[in-house]
């Protein structure tokens, strides 16, 4: 990991969304501390000096491959736009009280102000970028940019509808390049360069907003082939032995170009989509009633009690029977998002 006038604060206890309050003293028990230097977990986070543009409140960049339970708690940032871009993998992370569920090629957003978090205060294995922009004091502009056009990307950001949806490959280039230009010594090249990545990163984030909105009327997100795969799945995700194969089969495309159009579409593959079903009941099943887990996963198309609790806790960063007693499950009473 760098370090210099421009290297990443590591071991900071801050998290995506610096959701983790700074302490004054190293916390032993601080979960992004105490992953530092683990494989499995590499991140890098810009901000205060290591920070390349002043308008950045912090930029980072993630790469789980297990889950880091109890790093992120509920934040809110008044006077900050926070954005993320998800390269691969999923999270599933609420705003105000919707949870939504956060998957490869998506940006999800935030506003200022906006109470925010995981579900369960964990990031499961995924790559992803983040930052936040700082608005403007008053009526001012933000560097290189007028303010009738400080505005109208402001407004833009503050109008949007969608606060989870799909963007073009460029957004992941331009979070690429500004994360490039972090690492790089801090020269005014880097600093112009970065600052037009992150206009273009903006300005392309709202185009792509509003074109999901135009196609969200006209005709929905898949193609036909791709919402009758989603209705097949969804009919039948809890089969154990649900192959995607005899589906294309029966839609005359092979299975590899359904897998892609899939991924590209929904964010998920078949397999992933399936799984996401399941652990999505088993979350409803372990917080509302006091079914066995074994009986549970069983129920929901998994091989044995020890596959479910495996899958359970990479997507929810926890096994199944703390997640029940976390949420109320058994007859408690479940908590709300945030709650």
């Amino acid at each position: 990991m760098r370090r210099g006038p421009s290297a990443p604060v590591a071991d900071g206890g801050h998290g995506p969304s610096a959701l983790a309050p700074a302490r004054a003293r190293p916390d032993p028990f601080d979960p992004w501390r105490s992953s530092t230097g683990i494989d499995g977990y590499n991140r890098e986070v810009f901000e205060n000096e290591a920070g390349l543009l002043p308008e950045l409140g912090i930029f980072g960049w993630l790469r789980f491959r297990q889950a880091l339970v109890n790093a992120l708690s509920p934040d809110r940032h008044p006077d900050e736009i926070e954005i993320h871009y998800m390269k691969r993998g999923h999270l599933r992370w609420w705003v105000r009280e919707s949870a939504y569920d956060f998957s490869t090629g998506q940006v999800f957003v935030v506003l200022p102000g906006e109470l925010h978090g995981s579900e369960s205060g964990a990031i499961q294995p995924c790559e992803h970028y983040w930052l936040r922009l700082r608005l403007p004091a008053g009526n001012a502009a933000l560097p290189l940019l007028t303010r009738e056009q400080t505005r109208e990307i402001i407004d833009g950001y503050r109008a949007i509808t969608l606060r989870c949806f799909g963007v073009s490959p460029e957004v992941s280039e331009f979070f690429e390049r500004l994360h490039e230009e972090h690492r790089a010594p801090a020269q005014m090249q880097s600093v112009l360069m970065g600052r037009a990545m992150l206009h273009a990163l903006l300005i392309t984030i709202l185009r792509d907003h509003g074109t999901r909105c135009g196609r969200a009327v006209a005709k929905g997100f898949a193609t036909w082939q791709v919402r009758r795969a989603l209705e097949w799945l969804d009919a039948g995700y809890r089969e154990p032995d649900l192959k995607i194969e005899e589906f294309a089969v029966r839609s005359g495309c092979s299975s590899t170009a359904l897998r892609n159009r899939f991924k590209i579409e929904t964010g998920y593959t078949p397999h992933e989509y399936v799984l996401h079903r399941r652990i999505e009941d088993a979350r409803r099943e372990l917080a509302t009633t006091d079914r066995d887990i074994t009986t549970i996963g069983y129920s929901l198309g998994f091989c044995s009690s020890q596959y479910f609790a495996t899958v359970f806790r990479r997507h929810t960063g926890m096994p199944p029977s703390a997640y029940r007693i976390k949420h109320g499950g058994g007859g408690g009473t479940a908590r709300r998002p945030g709650g």
